[in-house]
């Protein structure tokens, strides 16, 4: 029993021991089992790590080129369309002068054609033709232009349709060979005040200045540009940095002229791929495209997805030693959000360098939802801001803008999301009591965000009012023109068969003797004695009425809501005014006057018979004061 007992207890006293050394000794296939797992499971989180990587570089990096191309081309299409928009403003402007003077001297004529294309830079000449063809004025003499407009296609549309009443629209041309140069033409028909034809105006655009003007917004080194009219033609082809830019010409062409908005193109010239934008300017048959090489995006993100392999197959090895793999983990997991920073630094400086871009540009920027809340923005050295930069972020217009702006500024944003098309607008704003006027363009980005480009047009604004001004006052007298008093005279007559009630009566009023100041004291004297004439007119008369100035020494008076007798209290009162001594430089002078009056609805209702019996009346009234000097 004892000795039983000792062997039991001997063996109880080893069996212990033994079974907690065979549980902490793991076989090597498990340990090969569990160092396989835990190295595939890193491998595979590292690959699909790196698989994002890649793929969030070259979205962000095709995001970048699609934007920059898409700016671009919205730039280049805006600038056309602004350029070729106050080439036509003229163009019309000079047309209604030459219909106005058309009976008049050829060298009247070529003097009405002056306006502010002499000194735009992108009209090569500017001419007046005929119905055959032949040049009848110019403003340039460009006669190193042989072009026979006869033969264009511009000349036979507005020829075609010569015989139609209506005025017609401004008819863009395709490109014109000259010998070196190469233009386009951009014309409207010339008719008289009974519709007849009587020739085409055209003005002559030089592609090569239309190419330097838009090369000043083309991405350097990158980009390259194309503008072409919608038949298909080309007008301009635009490289930069060396690129082909006849990939661009033979994809266009291939294409029929009718490309989508935006995508890739692979040029057959070069074998590249590009990725391009279209826009079209509004209101001119013309496609403007952008691209870019992607050669370049393409080594950059094979040169990046192999710099992810290696690190991979780097991890993949150094995982593989047991001893190392945790502190060879973290080691290299510090090395890839390492790298990963570094790639975000170098998309950041891209993003950076694109801004530059944006804030070398003039004109003001802002992105904003549909709420108009202002989510972006970039303020533009050429137009100063209502509110401090840092203020606008965030914001809504409501906030940031007075009231009737940021009413007309949602309402745009609603209209440009609910068509899904650039609308435009315009608005103006005081700074300092000075008057400044701005365009705006908003374009749709996406669904819910737009992207408005603030223009400013003051300068363009205050051109404008300046030739309408001219258009319809005398510049000697600074009274209302024939063109002008005619309207007005219209308006009235319009009212009175509108409304009845009073009617209004009609003063035609003629110099007598004013020739003689002419002859004797000269011209100075008298276009100083009209100066006089007009004031006292404009003193003798109420804020209701109106004066003109018809031609020479003739004179018109509109007295509002007036009878015959009220009339002809007036019209003693401007007998006696007028008669009174003047003071020249040259000396004294005095005129009398013939005054003829007509009144509605007496004499006429309609504007050209109240004319006729005002003149008619003031031709009697003058040949009774003549027997009454005999």
């Amino acid at each position: 029993m004892s000795t039983s007992s000792a062997r039991h207890g001997e063996a109880g006293a080893h069996a212990p021991t033994g079974e907690p050394s065979r549980r902490v000794a793991w076989p090597a296939h498990r340990v090969g089992l569990l160092l396989l797992a835990i190295w595939g499971l890193i491998l595979a989180v590292l690959t699909w790590s790196s698989l994002q990587a890649i793929e969030r570089y070259e979205d962000h990096a095709n995001e970048q080129v699609e934007q920059r191309t898409g700016l671009v081309a919205l730039m280049q299409s805006t600038l056309i369309d602004s350029e070729l928009d106050a080439i036509d403003r003229d163009l019309r402007v000079i047309r209604e002068r030459l219909v106005q003077r058309l009976d008049e001297p050829a060298s009247q004529q070529a003097r009405t054609m002056e306006s502010s294309l002499d000194a735009n830079a992108l009209v090569r000449d500017l001419w007046w033709l005929d119905k055959t063809g032949e040049r009848l004025a110019t403003r340039r003499r460009a006669d190193d232009l042989s072009i026979d407009p006869a033969q264009e296609s511009f000349f036979r549309v507005h020829l075609e349709s010569a015989g139609r009443q209506a005025a017609g629209k401004t008819f863009l041309s395709r490109p014109i060979g000259a010998g070196g140069t190469r233009l386009m033409a951009m014309s409207r028909a010339l008719r008289d005040e009974s519709g007849a034809f009587r020739g085409v105006l055209v003005a002559y655009v030089d592609l090569a200045a239309l190419a330097a003007l838009l090369d000043r917004v083309t991405a350097r080194q990158r980009l390259m540009s194309l503008v072409a009219h919608r038949e298909g033609h080309l007008l301009l082809n635009l490289a930069e940095g060396g690129l082909p830019s006849r990939s661009l010409a033979e994809w266009f062409q291939a294409s029929d002229g009718t490309p989508p908005t935006v995508g890739r193109f692979h040029g057959r010239a070069d074998g590249h791929d590009y990725q391009y934008a279209l826009a079209q300017p509004e209101g001119w048959p013309l496609n403007v495209v952008a691209a870019e090489d992607l050669a370049l995006l393409q080594t950059q993100l094979a040169a990046n997805a192999n710099d992810h392999y290696w690190r991979l197959l780097i991890w993949a090895t150094v995982s593989g030693l047991l001893l190392l793999l945790v502190g060879w983990l973290f080691a290299r997991r510090a090395s890839a959000l390492e790298q990963a920073a570094e790639s975000e630094r170098r998309l950041a400086e891209s993003h950076r360098r694109n801004a530059a871009i944006i804030e070398a540009m003039p004109d003001l920027l802002f992105t904003m939802n549909a709420e108009g809340r202002i989510l972006d923005f970039e303020p533009g050295e050429g137009i100063p801001l209502l509110e401090e930069p840092e203020v606008f972020l965030g914001q809504t217009v409501g906030e940031v803008m007075p009231p009737a702006l940021a009413e007309l500024t949602q309402s745009v944003i609603d209209r440009t999301l609910a068509q899904g098309t650039v609308q435009t607008y315009q608005y103006q704003l005081d700074f300092d009591g000075v008057p400044h006027y701005y365009e705006g363009r908003c374009s749709p980005l996406a669904e819910s965000s737009v992207l408005i480009l603030i223009i400013d047009i003051t300068a363009r604004k205050q051109a404008e009012n300046a030739l309408e001004w001219m258009a319809t006052h005398d510049p000697l007298t600074q009274l209302p023109n024939r063109r002008l008093f005619r309207d007005r005279l219209g308006l009235a007559a319009n009212e009175f068969h509108r409304y009845g009630g009073n009617g209004f009566c009609l003063l035609y009023l003629d110099l007598n003797g004013f020739k003689a100041i002419n002859d004797t004291l000269g011209h100075a004297a008298g276009d100083q004695l009209l100066r006089q004439v007009a004031e006292r007119l404009e003193q003798q008369v109420r804020d209701a009425d109106s004066v003109a100035r018809l031609s020479g020494d003739e004179f018109v008076v509109m007295i509002s809501h007036a009878g015959r007798s009220e009339a002809r209290v007036v019209a003693g009162k401007l007998r006696e005014e007028i008669g009174r001594p003047y003071v020249l430089d040259e000396g004294e002078a005095r005129v009398s006057v013939s005054i003829g009056m007509a009144c509605c609805p007496e004499d006429g209702r309609m504007t050209e018979a109240l004319m006729c019996s005002a003149d008619a009346d003031m031709y009697r009234d003058k040949q009774v004061r003549s027997i009454q000097e005999r």
